[in-house]
């Protein structure tokens, strides 16, 4: 990897994870690895990944993405908290942001509305998880408008849907974070960078998930992200805080005065 410096302990990790095709092999791995560490030597390789990918690194950036599928896995969710409280001590507060997972707000009205499927009649869930495998375009294009994260998943595993229905799914609002979550967690749609895009910029995002989604982003997202009144100051802070630091890696360093 490019950006991974010989001497970093975890170069031969990220290396090894890197030549994996697949984003569930890499997470597995990465979960592997971060149950044997206690906590500060987990937040360490957390740390690392975090900041390499925050640099740009291609190789580091699907590194990253599967450190935060890892993340939401049975074996280190109950972890997370005590991870985040390491982090904290360590002074890494970029890291423990979203390792912290954020608590849930269930408050608010829900505004979201079911789809009319030209039935004369609203459709059961049932109903609507059957149409979600649909081949019509015309249906999905109705599909995709759908509220619910169990009509999202099965749509999602569609070989009917495209990029740029995912995209619309992503930017719907207002919009329900689990729906944005099955999308996060999805082995086909996450590795592609609109959707990752999309969810990233949705107001409705889960915190830890935004943040997870950051240091993936290019300088221009990057730049539109940190001064968007949509998103939570602490997504902006960190697109602003990824921007200075690649930045200062691209620009030549100053010329001595005198």
């Amino acid at each position: 990897m490019k950006a991974v410096e010989s001497q970093t302990p975890c170069a031969d990790l990220f290396s090894r994870l890197a030549r994996m095709d697949e984003i569930d092999m890499r997470a597995g791995l990465l979960c592997e690895r971060l149950e044997a560490l206690a906590d500060e030597e987990a937040v360490g390789l957390v740390d690392a990944a975090h900041r390499q990918a925050s640099l740009g690194d291609p190789d580091a950036q699907s590194v990253f993405l599967a450190l935060g599928w890892a993340l939401f896995d049975e074996r280190l969710e109950r972890r997370r908290q005590s991870l985040g409280v390491s982090a904290r001590t360590l002074e890494r507060h970029q890291v423990a942001d979203f390792l912290t997972p954020p608590e849930d707000d269930a408050g608010g009205i829900d505004l979201r509305k079911v789809p009319d499927f030209g039935r004369g009649r609203p459709l059961t869930l049932g109903e609507r998880k059957a149409l979600a495998r649909t081949h019509d375009r015309t249906l999905i294009q109705r599909v995709v408008r759908d509220p619910h994260p169990d009509v999202v998943r099965i749509l999602l595993g569609n070989p009917s849907l495209t990029e740029e229905d995912v995209v619309r799914i992503c930017a719907t609002r207002p919009n329900d974070p689990q729906v944005l979550q099955t999308v996060y967690r999805h082995r086909r749609w996450v590795v592609r960078y609109r959707p990752r895009n999309a969810i990233v910029r949705n107001p409705a995002t889960p915190l830890d998930t935004a943040l997870l989604l950051v240091p993936l982003l290019r300088k221009s997202e990057l730049r539109e992200a940190a001064t968007s009144s949509e998103l939570a100051p602490a997504v902006r802070l960190s697109c602003k805080t990824i921007l200075e630091m690649r930045t200062a890696r691209t620009e030549p360093p100053a010329e001595p005065s005198g």
